[in-house]
């Protein structure tokens, strides 16, 4: 698993966002601090692990995004190409498989 972390600038940094991805292009983790929110943190952090799967060859970036990330994902380039509906307990949630082909 590769991470990377978004910071803050200034005499005292923080954390406002990371991505998690793996050997595969499989995006398991992609979090901004709502207090980050709409200033391009989470499209910087998506172009970094787009950029890493581009230098190491890997042909395709896939991601299970929840109903609100789905917007952000397709208008990065990524299509729904499943949804699913995965329970924990009595809870049944709605997410969506997405891809995105990465030029090789």
């Amino acid at each position: 698993m590769h991470t990377w972390v978004a910071e803050t600038t200034g005499c005292d940094p923080a954390v406002v966002g990371f991505i998690d991805i793996d050997d595969t292009g499989y995006i398991d983790m992609l979090f901004v601090d709502p207090s980050a929110a709409r200033r391009g943190v989470a499209s910087q952090l998506l172009d970094h692990a787009e950029r890493y799967s581009a230098a190491n060859d890997i042909a395709r970036l896939s991601v299970h995004a929840s109903v609100t990330a789905r917007p952000f994902f397709r208008r990065h380039g990524f299509r729904t190409v499943e949804t699913r509906r995965p329970q924990i307990g009595n809870v049944v949630f709605v997410n969506y498989l997405m891809i995105k082909p990465m030029p090789v």
